[in-house]
């Protein structure tokens, strides 16, 4: 059995994400958020298991020993590492700082303790593992305002990229940081509204309908990144 675990499901990317495998009856879908669609709410059970937590509390995360009882009979394990917040977007010295915590803990802290409460949790019978961190091209350039989502990003990066040279050798295990690109999101939404010198090349990707649907990125990343190579 194939169990696949996405954080930040509830729109955009990791719901899409969600849709691509929930329909594959050889596949457990772990849905981790702080919310869920009504979608996912109906058709939720055995093979789609919703979570809640909240990636900015490490408390209410699943753990190891939680981990291991729910992939108990896998064989193949997918986690797919899809929450982000781009707040806050100001200059240094103004930002919030709930906001600057928030953004510490979902796009860097959470991936660090989710990745290493699996691996610590996978079953003898998991013959293919697959450790996926969606990025940004915000990781390694200066964009004015961005300072939290960059760094963030990119330190999460360095651990990922520690990972894979940790499983190197290891045929099981492959490790992947992915750029989607930018997508019609909740975060495209957040960004067009904020104040920053780039602003306005938001504003005419949405304007020019230049923004993709996040269904068509989640089927891409599936394609390229999930099916091993033959």
């Amino acid at each position: 059995m194939r169990y696949v675990v996405i954080t930040g499901v509830s729109r955009g990317l990791g719901e899409a994400l969600v849709n691509q495998f929930e329909t594959d009856p050889e596949t457990v879908v772990v849905a981790l958020g702080r919310t869920f669609s009504d979608a996912q709410r109906i058709a939720a059970g055995p093979r789609l298991i919703l979570r809640h937590c909240d990636l900015a509390e490490p408390a209410s995360m699943p753990h190891a020993a939680e981990l291991s009882e729910t992939l108990a009979d896998a064989d193949e394990v997918i986690l797919i590492h899809n929450a982000a917040v781009v707040d806050p977007i100001g200059r240094i010295g103004d930002l919030a700082v709930d906001d600057l915590a928030t953004a510490v803990a979902v796009n860097l802290t959470a991936p660090i303790l989710l990745t290493n409460s699996l691996l610590a949790a996978l079953p003898d019978t998991a013959r293919d593992v697959l450790v996926m961190f969606v990025s940004s091209g915000a990781a390694h350039r200066i964009i004015d305002g961005w300072s939290a989502y960059s760094a963030t990003k990119r330190g999460a990066e360095e651990f990922f990229a520690h990972l894979a040279e940790q499983y190197k050798d290891d045929p099981r295990v492959r490790v992947e940081v992915v750029n989607p690109g930018v997508m019609d999101t909740g975060m495209q939404e957040t960004i067009r509204s904020a104040d920053f010198a780039g602003r306005q090349r938001f504003l005419d990707l949405y304007e020019n309908d230049e923004l993709p649907d996040p269904s068509a990125v989640a089927a891409r990343l599936v394609e390229e990144h999930v099916t091993r190579p033959a």
